[in-house]
């Protein structure tokens, strides 16, 4: 692989020194990242690759084999063992790690720290927020202070919103230099301008419905943001326009800001949000797909009359009536709705702008296949759509023409028979040979589902830009496939500029590219944001890397740098003498915390550890922390809250926790960026708030000495495990492990007791949590028990009521025929005279049996 004049430029200057390096996007950043892959896999150096997906793994993996790599990378997951683990770090190599293995390896020194060479990041902004990888760093840079970290991302507007995000990626990754890279770098306009490609760009005008719909959706979308705006005068206006709601990130800087304060909403608002997604898929449904499948969209507004009463208000504008009067008119014509129903089989069925130009662009692309040089030979097609269904309905297209293929979508989407109908075919396409015996069905690599083979005169392929989870599908197409001709169907920057990489790579073949593009639409403006926000993104970047100023100590390779301190203590506190809380003092030991392994998804762990808490990852049965030998926490969100209180694994949970642990804690972790309360969005979706407030009364009740600790976030709750550490013993790994859930797994060192009869002991009248130890203080068995007089178990209960009850259930004679008179009894109590259906026998038995009790 032949790196292009830019990329082995930013390849060189990445590889001197720790940076981050933020590129436009599409210009790609795989192959450099794929280059440093393979320099590391020559030198045969210990490098640890983070952030990646099994797609991009796969990806790499398969680039250097084919590059001839012999020692390929190694994905290392929990089928991998420990002691095959610590072998494979002795040597050497590329890993690709998952971050919750890597942070327990380096936590408990499996990996030898020393000798790895440096660490590689995809995908680095999000960095901006991960916790978990930017603990990974600040582990690995303690011990390491040579080793390089390089970060790479495409993704320059992550960067923008809050305040120096920037500086606060850098900060994480413990890096000192960022690397910008946009696409009017000087050295990127200069390597493409040399082997640019062949651009066609064709203006499609839309019909006058679809001028119409698009400004009935414009106008009920500028109402519906003006209303949020109204109810919600403190929101951030400015993120609230038109324009912005075009984008693909709109919902969500909308529940950013709303997520916050949504216990504090109404309901009007909440609707309103959800509307909005709709109306926006509208908007792009409106560009992307045929005339049925869109007014299929819009009937399913008013499909059920549960849309229609909670409904805000926008689907009774004057604007939403005509949506429907126009979506209608697509397929209808003229007709009003009641002629419809009538004289339903000769619809409109109005065709596809964009259909008519590809038929003409393919026959165009014929025509220059047969005018090309016998060397070359006919150039294949790569046709581009948004996604699969768009990509299905030219697929039909390209088989059975326009008619029959609006036929197919009507009787599929409406269930109606259109049989009458006739033709069938599109006459361009016939005409030209490009409508040929189809391979229907059939991928070219079983590997590669969305490329879909459609014709063969000339080679015509199919491939769906988005919905698909592999972040590589299109170069694998383009590798796959070699074309000549591209046709962006529904057009995009990222796909843009990867096909201009494409072609500089391969400079002596020529390449064209036709890209269709709605004139006037919400597509060609939503291309156009997509540039100049880019374009911003880069210049605000550019302007924070020229008034930064950037510490040395930042990448933490000096000693005592402040990046890595562990001390608890806020800035704003005094250092000043000893810290005294609740009257007790602060002293020199180590604290020390013992967490299960699978705790390490969350932010705590890596909170704790800042302020200075040591970490001791175990796989423990009973509780999630281990903060004292006799405090345990079980920590939920508040979905696994809800999830174990429906069923019924936090009962159970409670239950082990009680019997191993004299002080049990449940913790109830609230998320950081949403409203501190039950209603936050997204919680009450299963449950309502009075049977969650029932099921955490009744937990309460049942576990007495159970205590709930209610953290607002991740760093109140690190902070909370601090402060109550202060003057108690530190836990110990070894006896955290060994405590079991189940009693055949042994007992724990806090219950000397068996569980059995410990259980049962509780359930016999008398006998509560409180006086329960007491007993088994006093007797060895429960046939002591039963033996002792009513006195000496007053003495020991130290209550006369409980002691009776005690007493009168153990020497109480038990009579089932004086139970029986008694039911009977009572029924007769309530009944002033017999039933009649009663025999004379039954109520002389009755009679008999109520003398004998008497006498009795």
């Amino acid at each position: 692989m032949i790196l292009l004049e830019y990329e082995n430029q930013i390849f060189l200057d990445l590889f001197e020194e720790s940076a981050l390096l933020i590129l436009c996007e599409g210009l790609g950043i795989d192959r450099i990242f794929l280059s440093l892959l393979r320099l590391y896999s020559d030198l045969k150096e210990l490098v640890l690759v983070l952030n990646t997906d099994e797609f991009q793994q796969e990806y790499y993996t398969q680039r250097l084999k084919n590059l001839g790599i012999k020692k390929l990378p190694i994905v290392i997951s929990s089928d991998i063992s420990v002691q095959e683990r610590q072998k494979l770090y002795l040597q050497g190599g590329i890993y690709f790690m998952s971050s919750r293995i890597l942070v327990m390896d380096l936590l408990v020194e499996r990996i030898p720290i020393h000798l790895i060479t440096g660490i590689l990041i995809a995908k680095a902004h999000k960095l901006i927020e991960a916790c978990q990888e930017s603990f990974i760093l600040r582990l690995y840079r303690e011990k390491n202070k040579t080793g390089f970290i390089k970060g790479l991302t495409d993704s320059p507007t992550s960067f923008l919103g809050e305040y120096a995000k920037l500086e606060k990626a850098m900060k994480n990754m413990f890096v000192g230099k960022v690397m910008l890279w946009p696409r009017f770098h000087a050295s990127i306009l200069s390597c493409l301008k040399k082997h640019e490609p062949e651009v066609v760009e064709i203006g499609i005008a839309m019909t006058e419905s679809m001028t119409a719909i698009q400004n009935c959706l414009l106008e009920i979308i500028s109402a519906c943001l003006q209303e949020i705006k109204s109810y919600n005068p403190g929101l951030d206006t400015s993120e609230l326009t038109l324009e912005k709601s075009l984008g693909s990130n709109f919902d969500k800087k909308v529940r950013a800001q709303l997520d916050p304060i949504w216990n504090q909403i109404g309901s009007k608002t909440k609707s309103m949000v959800n509307d909005l997604r709709m109306l926006r898929s509208l908007l792009r449904g409106l560009t992307q797909y045929d005339c049925v499948t869109f007014l299929k969209m819009v009937e399913n507004l008013t499909a059920n009359e549960k849309n229609l009463g909670r409904n805000t208000g926008w689907l009774f504008l004057d604007a939403t009536d005509k949506l429907f009067i126009h979506s209608r008119r697509r397929v209808y014509g003229n007709k009003t709705k009641k002629d419809t129903a009538i004289k339903d089989s000769e619809p409109l069925l109005e065709e596809s702008p964009k259909w008519a130009i590809l038929s003409d662009v393919l026959n165009d692309i014929k025509e220059a296949n047969e005018k090309t040089d016998a060397n070359l030979g006919p150039g294949s097609v790569l046709i581009c759509a948004s996604d699969f269904r768009t990509v299905d309905v030219l697929q039909t297209y390209m088989q059975l023409g326009s008619r029959q293929t609006m036929v197919q979508s009507y009787e599929k989407l409406f269930g109606k028979s259109l049989s009458n109908l006739g033709d069938i075919t599109s006459p361009s396409l016939v005409k030209s040979g490009v409508l040929s015996a189809p391979v229907i069905g059939q991928s070219t690599e079983e590997e590669f589902q969305s490329l879909i083979l459609c014709s063969e005169n000339p080679k015509t392929y199919l491939h769906a830009l988005h919905g698909n989870a592999d972040f590589y599908s299109l170069s694998k197409a383009l590798e796959t496939v070699s074309p000549r001709f591209v046709v962006l169907y529904n057009s995009s920057i990222n796909f843009i500029r990867q096909l201009e990489v494409y072609k500089a790579c391969k400079p002596g073949v020529p390449f064209r590219i036709y890209v269709f593009t709605y004139e006037s639409s919400t597509e060609e403006q939503v291309y156009l944001t997509t540039v100049r926000r880019e374009k911003e993104a880069f210049n605000s970047l550019i302007q924070q890397k020229s008034t930064m100023v950037i510490p040395k100590e930042i990448e933490g390779k000096v000693d005592h740098a402040p990046r890595l301190s562990r001390d608890p203590k806020p800035a704003y506190e005094n250092t000043g003498g000893s810290r005294r809380i609740g009257g007790q003092t602060e002293d020199s030991v180590e604290h020390r915390v013992v967490i299960d392994m699978r705790e390490f998804r969350s932010e705590l762990p890596s909170l704790l550890y800042k302020r200075g808490v040591n970490i001791d990852p175990v796989t423990i049965e009973v509780g999630d922390y281990i903060i004292t030998p006799e405090i345990c926490v079980e920590r939920k969100s508040l979905t696994d809250l809800i999830g174990s209180l429906q069923s019924g694994r936090l009962y159970n949970q409670c239950v082990s926790m009680c019997r191993h642990y004299s002080k049990p804690m449940l913790m109830i972790e609230f998320d950081a960026t949403k409203a501190f309360s039950f209603k936050a969005r997204g919680i009450m979706a299963n449950t309502t708030l009075k049977e969650l407030n029932q099921k955490l009364v009744l937990l309460i009740i049942h576990f007495p000495k159970l205590r709930f600790s209610w953290c607002p976030s991740p760093a109140i709750a690190a902070e909370f495990f601090h402060e109550i550490k202060i003057g108690r013993a530190q836990p110990s790994a070894i006896d955290a492990s060994a405590v079991a859930s189940k009693e055949e797994s042994g007992a724990a060192k806090s219950d000397i007791y068996n569980s059995g009869p410990y259980d049962f002991l509780l359930k016999i009248p008398g006998i509560d949590i409180i006086n329960c130890r007491r007993v088994l203080n006093h007797v060895k068995n429960l046939l002591e028990l039963s033996t002792l007089t009513e006195e000496q178990l007053a003495s020991i209960l130290d209550s006369k009521s409980n002691a009776q009850q005690l007493y009168e259930f153990f020497h109480k004679d038990y009579n089932p025929d004086k139970l029986q008179l008694a039911k009977i009894g009572s029924k007769g109590g309530r009944s002033k005279r017999p039933n009649s259906a009663m025999t004379k026998a039954q109520t002389g038995k009755k009679q008999e049996l109520l003398t004998k009790a008497q006498r009795k």
